[in-house]
């Protein structure tokens, strides 16, 4: 299903907003990581790795899709990583509110790992 005219010009405003948003999580993150003295430098960055890794698979999947045929499926993955506030959402259409109505918002968390051992 396509997008109507009126929510696409303002889902290129949403857009903006949720990369944004989303940019300055993964920076917050990242340097929650390289903080966390609790864990070896190692440690550290090896989950500094995965983070970038999880996040660009996500930043593809989330922004690059800048079609008005791929433009609500987009919408739903914002509001899903809870990049979007409801009041962001509230310039939307009747119609477009009813299509990402049901998206369970899931924010990031970061997922902290074992100190890595290595066998030498």
């Amino acid at each position: 299903m396509s997008i109507l005219e009126s929510d696409w010009k303002k889902f290129k405003e949403l857009r903006k907003i949720a990369l944004d948003r989303f940019c300055q999580g993964v920076l917050a993150d990242a340097n929650t990581i390289t903080e966390h003295d609790a864990l070896s430098s190692h440690a550290r960055y090896v989950m500094l790795y995965r983070l970038m890794r999880d996040r660009d698979k996500d930043i593809v999947r989330v922004f690059d899709a800048y079609s008005r045929s791929k433009a609500l499926m987009a919408l739903r993955l914002m509001v899903r990583h809870d990049l979007l506030t409801d009041a962001d959402l509230s310039v939307l259409s009747e119609a477009g509110l009813e299509e990402i109505a049901n998206v369970v918002r899931q924010p990031y968390e970061l997922e902290w790992i074992e100190e890595i051992e290595r066998d030498d």
